[in-house]
């Protein structure tokens, strides 16, 4: 749905994103009458960054009424698609880097964590005598409870 804007007692309907190529290009000619070609230009290729429609870019008839009035959006295709495609790298990027992370850091992890038990069984054993050993088999338990 247009929307109408007034500029020095002028009224302009700007064409937003689902409104049809025939509306851009009476659009463009609406300007050109009232601001001549240059500045009409400008303003439709700002208007049609911010609010472009991309099924008019699929238009041959649309492709040719570009050409034929020297306006090239194509620029602006392409740089929508290198943003897209530069997002993408940068997730796949992001990705590539905690596997990297992530196939270091486990293995740290682990080597921390194995450590950790060793310190904790070697700090419990330090006190440990033959008879705590034979009381952790079952033989051991049974002669300490006749009490020999």
């Amino acid at each position: 749905m247009a929307i109408q804007i007034q500029v020095e007692n002028q009224l302009f309907l700007v064409p937003e994103a689902d409104d049809s190529c025939d509306f851009w290009t009476s659009y463009y000619r609406q300007l050109k009458n009232k601001l001549g070609k240059q500045n009409a230009k400008m303003i439709w290729l700002v208007t049609w960054k911010s609010n472009g429609s991309t099924f008019c870019t699929t238009s041959p008839t649309f492709n040719k009424w570009l050409k034929a009035n020297d306006l090239d959006v194509s620029n602006l295709a392409t740089r929508t698609i290198a943003d897209i495609s530069e997002i993408g790298s940068n997730i796949l990027g992001l990705s590539k880097s905690m596997t990297k992370i992530l196939s270091i850091g486990i293995p740290i992890l682990l080597i921390i964590v194995l450590i950790g038990v060793v310190v904790v069984l070697r700090n419990s054993s330090k006190n440990l005598s033959v008879k705590d050993l034979a009381m952790l088999s079952p033989t051991g338990r049974v002669t300490k409870l006749l009490g020999k």
